[in-house]
């Protein structure tokens, strides 16, 4: 059954806004990004908005008579609990506009509409559309022609034409890290560009990301770190941007105002082995980087090339050994485990391949399962690559950052792997006696957790006989 809901029946004691981060998986590591902008843009256009990250705060008073809108951020594995949490604020409040934006609603917004309990997805970026569409929903105006829409219409979902992408982010308000407890978050994120150039079939681009990339000045970048550790007393901080180094002059300017300015924070970004040169590797380090990651994907060359992921294992070694010479912060490698075309023997060849980057060049390494999530070439051409791919929202998980690897399970079979079985495998290949007996065959799944509870010591006591 659809959802429908006039403009006239939108009505409540207040003019305020909550937008809203459902409970997910796990905990955000920082404050999330995308609602916190958009509260700023909100905040500035003259809301009174408030801001509710379920992720860190389980239970929160609120009286949702209070609001005309609500809006949510939600993922594939954050689905579920959001369409509850808007079955329950309905109770609370009948009248109340709510929307959804996010990733899973920009590329499954059929799905979001049919659950019945949202009345419009925003599309792509959406600082600028929510702006518009809380002015329609407050002014009881029709919102059917603003753009980056979707929303049924005489028991049809339309979806209404794109906006532009933002072209000058520098305008773009800092996100409203007021509104949110942040003494729940461990560290900060930063997104410095948007978009990236290159088309990974596994990568999700996001609701504001294209291969067109868009970057904050330098001086606008650092002054957003610079709020983030004097302000906010943050020590660490993400930068998030999909490759932050592909423009390397550009990531360069933004260590030398880091520098310049005597920030004393400690960073980590994201980028490519072929983005990034000894020079910058140095300075980054100077200005405080502690950490870059880099996806790697697989130890067998056969998939990196199918991939296309542009470069093979020799380039990844001879790139470690231009690390290893430099002055440079640490590197942790990722590697996927699970592509389309992966079998036990080519997982082996990744773990193998981790392990001599690790021995051999002192890399950290950290091994995700295979996600093919909703708006990737994965997702949208599954026979293509010869994968079955299920719905279970929740399990849209590619690892955990807090130690629960069985937590996450694999959502799609491959030709040569069952779900089941890459869900095994992964889950081996996460527990710390696993890596240490992999040099001496390959021990079963019972056996592993067999030792790993002798070691926890979580045995169960033997009764002494009488």
């Amino acid at each position: 059954m659809t959802h429908q809901r006039s403009l006239q029946k939108s009505n409540s004691r207040s003019g305020k806004i909550l937008l809203i981060f459902p409970e997910t998986f796990e905990k955000n590591l920082s404050p999330p990004l995308g609602i916190s902008i958009i509260a700023a843009c909100l905040r500035d256009a003259g809301y009174e908005v408030e801001l509710w990250d379920q992720t860190v705060e389980h239970r929160k008073k609120i009286n949702w008579g209070d609001y005309f809108l609500v809006g949510m951020n939600l993922l594939c594995a954050n689905f579920n609990n959001g369409v509850e949490l808007a079955k329950r604020i309905r109770e609370g409040n009948s009248n109340v506009f709510i929307m959804a934006g996010g990733p899973f609603s920009d590329t499954c917004a059929q799905e979001v509409l049919e659950s019945g309990v949202f009345d419009a997805i925003v599309h792509g970026e959406g600082e600028y559309t929510f702006v518009r569409l809380a002015k329609a929903v407050k002014g009881k105006k029709a919102f059917h022609n603003i753009k980056g829409l979707s929303f049924y219409k005489q028991g049809k979902i339309k979806r209404t034409d794109d906006p532009p992408l933002i072209k000058d982010l520098d305008k773009l308000p800092f996100p409203a890290y007021d509104l949110l407890p942040v003494d729940k978050y461990p560290e900060a994120s930063v997104i410095a560009s948007r978009g990236c150039p290159f088309s990974c079939i596994f990568c999700t681009r996001g609701p504001a990301e294209s291969k067109k990339r868009r970057c904050l000045s330098p001086a606008r970048a650092v002054e957003w770190i610079a709020l983030l550790r004097e302000k906010y007393h943050f020590k660490h901080i993400r930068m998030v941007d999909s490759t932050f180094t592909v423009d390397q002059k550009w990531a360069e300017e933004i260590c030398d105002l880091i520098i310049k300015n005597n920030l004393r924070v400690h960073w980590s970004c994201q980028t490519r082995i072929d983005c990034i040169n000894t020079g910058l590797l140095e300075k980054m380090k100077k200005a405080g980087c502690n950490k870059i990651i880099f996806g790697i994907e697989s130890g067998n060359d056969k998939i990196l090339t199918l991939m296309e992921k542009g470069f093979t294992k020799n380039n990844v070694r001879a790139f470690a050994k231009m690390f290893k010479a430099a002055d440079a912060p640490s590197v942790t490698a990722n590697f996927i485990i699970g592509h389309s075309w992966d079998t036990r023997e080519t997982i082996r060849e990744t773990f193998d391949f981790a392990k001599e980057l690790n021995n051999n060049f002192g890399f950290e390494y950290r091994l995700f399962l295979l996600v093919p999530f909703p708006g990737t070439e994965l997702w949208n051409n599954p026979e293509k690559y010869g994968i079955k791919i299920g719905t279970d929202w929740k399990h849209f998980c590619k690892t955990s950052f807090f130690g629960n690897p069985l937590g996450v399970e694999a959502v799609y079979s491959t030709n040569n792997l069952s779900s089941g079985e890459l869900t095994e495998i992964y889950h081996q290949l996460q527990n710390p006696v696993f890596s240490l007996m992999m040099k001496y065959g390959r021990p079963t799944l019972l056996a592993v957790y067999q030792i790993q509870r002798l070691l926890d010591r979580k045995l169960p006591k033997r009764k002494k006989r009488c």
